[in-house]
């Protein structure tokens, strides 16, 4: 048979057809050039310099980007031969990548399935290899035949797994087990053929005296739920649904108590290897997308008097949790050098930021902090009024209650099975921008409802809705208005 190409589409046993993870890959990349390719018209970049750089990035993305996950990994590069900051890049993408990758996906999965039904029928060079590919089976490497009394299965010698027949085989060996006279009725059924026909032919088990046993006593409900959830429970009446409702909350310190997890992170975790994604880009099709065009308002800003104010009302838990990240990068790599050159190029706010974060984690150490002293003194130091450097702690305790929020998350997310753990890991970037819209929680819950609109299985959506319902309770339980 001819060598086949790698497939984007595979039929699933309902008879619908989903992506594989190199239909997955090849939708990834394409939802790129597109946006880059968008947000180069936006910079009013003529046509021919535009098609230029999309070739550039295409070039530098069939060398270096293997699987799904690293498109994020690479946006440094990216901004670099688009020309535009990291930041403009970043922000761009995240506001366009959902919407641009549905249409790529609805336009590649529809030529495909044009491609699937316009195909030729396929030829074979023997009825043997077309057996095989009508019965998509094929002798498992490292098995052998083996002989279990009446019953032919195959086992692998390094293991011991075994596989055992079907069909005729099959039901002759229920057969002779049928005629096999049994005593006692097992307290379990077999799990296996070659289980039955062992327990068929065991001799008969001794007969021992039954003997009172107290059972032990259960654990409470309760008590279990307190354990696994206690750092989530509020006193409030849970309630399935997707976030609590908008109202005010009162300002509760935070619990000192509280373990903090690492301030990094974690999704690196997340390992995923995809082995249909590891191809070159260069078996793209050429002719799969056109343009998709975004239009986006920018919303007109105030002006206070006060440059600072303005600063701290529009500094947000995205900025925090990219400046943490450079600090745990830092601290990762022991650069002692590298941290002190990073902070001496940082301006004065996000100094007032390090240096607040750092007290106040002293402060979560039980360790006393003397934060009018502290405000007085960089007030002193820097053009920092104390109201602005009040807000600014008000601000960080709140963005450190969001980021535990998304730690505690995708622990609980890492826990499914993996083809949820894989939906998760494609849906991780957007799930932590909806929750970077706190304190404003219908756009929260808009965006989750959006998220959880393109989650086609039933039991997948119950659990993420499980889960953005404690994290939206916890939030806005801790959170200080």
């Amino acid at each position: 048979m001819a060598e086949q190409t790698k497939k984007v589409l595979e039929k699933k046993g309902q008879g619908e057809y989903e992506f594989t993870a190199y239909g997955e890959f090849l939708s990834y990349f394409h939802a790129h050039i597109d946006i880059f390719k968008k947000l180069l018209k936006a910079r009013k970049v003529e046509q021919g310099k535009v098609e230029e750089i999309a070739k550039q990035i295409k070039s530098y993305m069939s060398g270096n980007i293997k699987k799904t996950e690293q498109f994020f990994e690479h946006l440094p590069e990216f901004a670099t031969i688009l020309g535009v900051p990291k930041e403009e890049v970043s922000t761009y993408l995240n506001s366009n990548f959902i919407e641009v990758l549905t249409k790529v996906q609805d336009k590649l999965k529809t030529q495909e399935l044009e491609k699937i039904q316009n195909a030729p029928a396929a030829k074979f060079d023997s009825i043997c290899e077309e057996i095989v590919e009508g019965l998509k089976f094929e002798h498992p490497k490292d098995f052998v035949f083996v002989q279990k009394g009446i019953l032919t299965v195959l086992e692998n010698p390094t293991n011991g797994e075994i596989i055992e027949p079907q069909g005729l085989m099959a039901e002759s060996a229920k057969a002779a087990i049928a005629t096999v006279p049994s005593g006692a009725e097992s307290e379990k059924e077999p799990k296996s053929l070659s289980e039955a026909l062992a327990v068929a032919n065991a001799p008969p088990a001794p007969v021992v005296k039954k003997q009172s046993i107290i059972p032990e006593k259960e654990k409470s409900i309760l008590l279990e739920i307190v354990e696994l959830f206690g750092d989530s429970l509020t006193g409030e009446k849970l309630e399935i649904r997707i976030g609590p409702e908008v109202v005010e909350q009162p300002e509760p310190e935070i619990p000192s108590d509280t373990k903090q997890p690492k301030d990094d992170y974690e999704i690196e975790d997340l390992d995923f290897e995809e082995s249909e994604s590891k191809s070159n880009a260069n078996e793209m099709s050429d002719d799969l997308m056109q343009d998709i065009d975004v239009d986006f308002d920018d919303e007109p800003k105030s002006a206070p008097v006060d440059p600072n104010l303005e600063r701290l009302e529009n500094y947000s838990v995205k900025e925090y949790m990219d400046m943490i990240q450079s600090i745990n990068n830092f601290q990762t790599k022991s650069d002692q050098v590298g941290y002190q050159n990073w902070l001496r190029s940082q301006p004065e706010f996000e100094k007032a930021v390090v240096s607040i974060r750092s007290q106040l984690l002293k402060e979560q150490k039980n360790e006393a902090v003397d934060w009018n002293g502290l405000f007085a003194n960089m007030a002193m130091k820097t053009s920092l009024s104390e109201p602005v450097l009040v807000g600014l702690l008000k601000k960080i305790k709140n963005f450190q209650i969001v980021k535990l929020t998304l730690d505690r998350a995708i622990q609980e997310l890492k826990k499914g099975n993996p083809e949820f753990v894989q939906l998760v890991r494609m849906a991780w970037p957007h799930i932590q921008k909806a929750f970077f819209e706190v304190p404003n929680y219908p756009q929260v819950q808009s965006a989750l409802k959006t998220i959880l609109s393109k989650v086609g299985d039933e039991s997948h959506r119950k659990e993420f809705t499980r889960i953005f319902s404690m994290a939206l309770n916890f939030i806005q339980s801790k959170y200080q208005v």
